[in-house]
């Protein structure tokens, strides 16, 4: 890897002048603009449709962040059975539209985004964008349990690659807006504009980053976190975190349980993705039943999770908000119930066909597992309290299953507003990552490096005969005459051969 990314840093280097960065600046900033919007639409839509469909129907509305910090869960028995109603609702919905406009537009935004990056030479069909952002919408209005940033990305990316087409730009530049849109996208709806952008080149690859995408990604992402920070206003973090909460990292004996939360994260990370791609493939084989109506078989599997779990409903911010001000004090063992019912629901809701991201889902996932650590370890180690446990879950968690450490580390700084648990998180999301292993990936259109791409594969093809042998191009298969032979003999054993002259 390290001899790809050298290589790719120089390369740049020897591209980057005035006319370079004056091209970058413009159609960065262009693909900002677009993403900023992207994200405020599906963000005010996904609202829109929580009230028409989840709060329409059942009367419930999930906590979100920057909510209230004090919850009380009262749901009647009817509201909870009328919930199902909801997200069957939500699948049939989203699954009609995305199969009847768009298929492409089905399952988690970000992992077709890598895929058109390495294998569609980053081209996005101009519909798209406008089917993600709607059937995404519905998914999650409804309560189905996906995620926003993925669809953004997909959506920013998708513009970014008509952009490219508009400049007449060509293959290889079209393929850094499309990832620029990716990392604008994600860092505006997220909040996180400097690590959106990193994960911008990090998330394509499993061992790797895009070099060249990097200073575009971080022009667009600061620009798209700009306007969508104008509408819906500037916060430090998409968490309102109370003062004093994060404690930090002051004590070492605080290592051996950071260590321990980033092995648990790993192995529930393994299982994660193996779960979810073993539910997309269940439904794959579903010939049977049409493709329109397998979202809503997810969304009713959700539903009856959320009978008993309303927790597993939607992006699922909301409760981790909970977890930071101690207004959702749950057993450990219940906050174990809820990781392995996200779990499921995730898989359903998105594995079924539902459009929605696993962005949001992995970081609540990753939140309630370390709560659940700190509920099981906290009279042990009194120097860390639940906010540093549940932040440094969701970003170990998400950081191994994605194989973007690096940039998932650094949105936790920004998540936190600082650098106090930087250190925890490092160890933690490095441990996760390895335990977790290269090929468990939530993201499976990931390829190794750049050398495995399509994308790069004329910069790493080696000349044919370096990869030919002396030995592997001699013909032993020839015919033997012997000198004895006659000349009639002889012309009749090379017709039979059929041996060229």
């Amino acid at each position: 890897m390290e001899s790809h990314i050298g290589s790719a840093i120089n390369a740049l280097k020897a591209k980057i002048n005035a006319a370079y960065v004056g091209k970058w600046v413009f159609i960065g900033s262009l693909i900002g603009v677009i993403a900023g919007i992207g994200a405020i639409i599906l963000y005010t839509l996904i609202n829109v449709f929580n009230s028409l469909i989840l709060i329409g129907i059942t009367g419930f509305a999930v906590p979100r962040t920057y909510g209230a910090t004090t919850y009380v869960l009262s749901l009647s028995l009817m509201q909870r059975l009328l919930i199902p109603v909801s997200t069957v609702l939500g699948g049939l919905l989203a699954g009609f539209i995305v199969y009847r406009f768009a298929p492409e537009a089905e399952g988690h935004g970000t992992d077709a985004a890598i895929d058109a990056f390495h294998n569609k030479e980053g081209r996005i069909r101009r519909r798209i964008p406008v089917v993600k952002t709607v059937a995404s919408a519905i998914t999650i209005g409804s309560g189905g349990s996906a995620g926003r940033e993925g669809p953004t990305a997909q959506i920013a990316a998708g513009f970014g690659s008509f952009i490219a087409d508009a400049f007449g730009m060509d293959d290889h530049d079209r393929r850094i807006a499309m990832a620029a849109g990716i990392g604008a996208g994600i860092g505006s709806i997220f909040l996180a504009p400097l690590g959106g952008a990193i994960l911008s080149t990090e998330i394509l690859y499993r061992k790797d980053f895009e070099v060249e995408a990097l200073i575009p990604s971080i022009i667009a992402s600061f620009v798209g976190y700009l306007i969508f920070g104008a509408t819906l206003g500037y916060r430090s973090s998409l968490f309102l975190i109370p003062a004093g909460g994060i404690t930090g990292f002051h004590s070492p004996e605080s290592l051996l349980l950071y260590l321990l939360l980033g092995i648990v994260a790993g192995l529930v990370g393994k299982f994660y993705v193996v779960f979810f791609y073993g539910i997309q493939r269940l439904f794959a084989k579903m010939k049977r039943i049409s493709k329109y109506f397998r979202p809503a078989i997810g969304g009713l599997v959700v539903g009856i999770i959320a009978i008993f779990l309303p927790e597993v409903l939607g992006l699922g911010y909301g409760w981790i908000q909970l977890i930071f001000y101690g207004s959702l004090a749950l057993p450990f063992w219940m906050l174990l119930v809820i990781v392995l019912a996200k779990i499921v629901a995730t898989s359903f809701t998105i594995g079924s066909g539902g459009s929605g991201g696993v962005f949001a889902p992995g970081m609540v996932i990753g939140g309630f597992l370390g709560a659940s650590i700190y509920g099981v370890f906290s009279p042990f180690f009194p120097a860390v309290n639940v906010i540093d446990l549940t932040v440094v879950g969701m970003i170990s968690f998400f950081g191994a299953v994605s194989k973007a450490p690096i940039s998932i580390i650094i949105m936790g700084t920004e998540m936190t507003s600082g650098y106090s648990l930087f250190f925890p998180l490092m160890l933690t999301t490095i441990v996760a990552y390895f335990v977790c292993g290269d090929k468990y990936s939530i993201y499976s259109k990931q390829v190794d490096n750049r050398a495995a791409s399509p994308a790069h594969a004329t910069e790493y093809e080696k000349p044919v005969l370096d990869a030919v042998s002396v030995l592997s191009a001699v013909n032993t298969d020839y015919p033997y005459i012997s000198p004895e032979t006659n000349l009639l003999e002889a012309v009749s054993k090379i017709r039979e051969t059929k041996t060229k002259a």
